[in-house]
């Protein structure tokens, strides 16, 4: 065992296991990264076209007809008459489709209108505009502030005059108050004790009740006193409150005791120690205090309801100015904001909504013609007209064709159409055409000339007859090879269904279908994020029209692999 500890070749193996250990670790479980290949989304053109192979034969006459049946508005050619090549030959009645196009036209304008002028942002007219308005913001806060000062100078110089005249009112009633105190103790102890034996005798209660009152009355306009005296220091409302308040108090105690001593008085008895003068005297003076206290209670209820209609009023007063200065200072933050945001640039976000409004107008006005372009007949080449069928105000059949016309030229070529492109289709749609015969670089321009609308069936799929003519102006180097075409030739054919250019674009491999809904998947952040689009037209090269849900410059994911 000590052996095969020292060998060095079992160490070798033991630190080659180890080593092999750890990168099988590694290599089980270490990370899958995921790696998104993009294509960005652009704007250019995207074309749509439809090909077929067809054999060229002699020129016969061309049967042409409306796409839609309807009732005939016009007929502007009779059968002998030479016609031109995109001259109107009929038309259907086709008023709401007219007015359709001229609807989607104005739509186009306004969109177009909008996207311009978000782009170039605010006019110095219209920024002019926002600063009068900001301006005059700024005024109307600066005068509200003004009023709110005032209403706080104003007002308050109204309440601390109250706060004054209601002191003034508790001190003299404290004054007066002190009077009619003494004067109950010169009734009560009248001449000494012998008075007080007539009031023992009369009433010896209620004396007590008088007695007893004195005393409270004493405290409560002493207490009343210290109220006061702290109040008219520095008017402190909670200091003037209570010096009302236990004035109030004191008052009406005076007040109870006085109307006692009052009774006490009319139940006492006439004795040589006090005689019917001097009792009278008494009473009248008791009557004549009474009267002070009401009065000074009076005033200094009326000076303390004075004061409480001031504090209501600067509140109120002051609060509203508060709350119009808070109004003003939000309508200035708003004329500010909206001032800012019209000398702003135009945020992408504004411009790209925008643009894609006006791409919308424009689709919205291509599907708007091409349906009203549907309701017309166009000569196709030049020719002269063999027939004509209809008469305007007739409704028109598909079975029958509207008007005959025999091409001016001596070949044609006829292709069946599957039914899943022959919607794409219209005549005068422009076509490349290459021959068998001569080199594919050789390629002739032509027209298509008619469609067939009765359908074919080869091999249980449905056809329909297209015929294309070649157009008199040819390129320079083919117009020689024309003289070289022969019946019975065959012919490829790619029909130039639809371009649009200036439009955004994006992979069809990069659709996806959720909920009903075409979404894509883009690269933000590093991260897939699913966003929902609006498709427009499907074009060659596995292209597709983006309408709306994504921007120039967008990074669409078309594969996804991990490693």
């Amino acid at each position: 065992m000590k052996k095969i500890l020292k060998s060095k070749i079992f160490w070798a193996i033991i630190i080659i296991l180890i080593i092999g250990g750890v990168a099988a670790k590694f290599l089980l479980f270490k990370g899958k990264i995921t790696e998104y290949v993009t294509q960005d989304v652009k704007l250019g053109s995207i074309i749509q076209t439809v090909s077929a192979t067809g054999q060229v034969k002699s020129a016969s006459e061309i049967e042409l007809n409306f796409k839609n049946a309807g009732q005939l508005a016009v007929l502007n050619v009779k059968t002998g008459d030479k016609v031109l090549t995109n001259q109107v030959l009929a038309q259907l009645k086709a008023t709401d489709l007219a007015i359709s196009v001229t609807k989607a036209q104005a739509d186009l304008l306004e969109a177009q209108a909008n996207f311009d002028k978000t782009k170039a942002g605010a006019t110095k007219e219209d920024i002019a505009v926002y600063q009068a308005a900001a301006d005059k913001a700024g005024s109307d806060l600066i005068s509200a502030q003004t009023d709110l000062s005032n209403a706080k100078s104003t007002y308050s110089q109204t309440r601390d005059n109250e706060e004054k005249n209601v002191l003034v009112d508790v001190n003299s009633a404290l004054t007066k108050a002190n009077i009619s105190l003494q004067k109950i103790y010169d009734t009560i102890y009248y001449e000494g004790n012998e008075t007080t034996n007539n009031f023992s005798v009369s009433d010896p209660a209620l004396l007590n009740t008088v007695k007893n009152g004195y005393a409270a009355s004493q405290a409560a306009i002493k207490n009343a006193q210290t109220s006061y005296e702290a109040a008219k220091i520095d008017y402190q409302d909670s200091q003037v409150n209570a010096a009302v308040t236990d004035d109030l108090d004191a008052l009406n105690e005076l007040l109870t005791t006085l109307t006692d001593l009052s009774n006490l008085l009319d139940k006492v008895i006439t004795t040589g120690n006090l005689t019917l003068t001097e009792l009278d005297t008494l009473k009248t003076n008791i009557n004549t205090e009474k009267t002070t206290t009401a009065a000074s209670l009076s005033a200094v209820q009326t000076g303390w309801h004075d004061l409480a209609d001031a504090r209501l009023n600067y509140q109120t007063k002051v609060k509203a100015a508060e709350e119009a200065v808070a109004v003003a200072q939000s309508a200035l933050a708003k004329a500010e904001a909206d001032l800012a945001y019209k000398k702003a640039p135009a945020r992408i976000e504004d411009v790209a909504l925008y643009e894609a409004r006006l791409r919308k107008a424009q689709a919205d006005l291509r599907l708007a013609q091409e349906k009203y372009d549907e309701t017309i007949i166009r000569a196709p080449i030049d020719g002269v007209i063999t027939d004509t069928n209809f008469s305007a105000g007739e409704q028109t059949s598909l079975v029958e064709p509207v008007v005959a016309l025999l091409a001016a030229q001596n070949y044609e070529i006829e292709v069946d159409i599957p039914e899943s492109d022959i919607v794409k289709i219209n005549v005068l749609d422009e076509a490349d055409i290459t021959l068998d015969a001569f080199s594919g670089d050789n390629i002739f321009k032509g027209k298509v000339a008619a469609i067939n609308p009765a359908q074919t069936k080869i091999q249980d799929v449905v056809y329909y007859k297209v015929t294309v003519i070649f157009i008199q102006d040819q390129p320079e180097g083919i117009k020689a090879l024309t003289e070289k075409i022969k019946p019975g030739m065959t012919a490829n054919i790619t029909v130039k269904t639809a371009q649009i250019d200036n439009v955004l674009i994006i992979p069809q491999r990069a659709l996806k279908e959720k909920d009903g809904k075409k979404t894509v998947d883009i690269l933000a952040n590093g991260k897939p994020q699913t966003m929902a689009v609006e498709l427009g037209l499907k074009g060659d090269e596995g292209l597709i029209e983006l309408k709306s849900g994504l921007n120039e410059g967008d990074k669409v994911i078309t594969f996804v692999r991990e490693k």
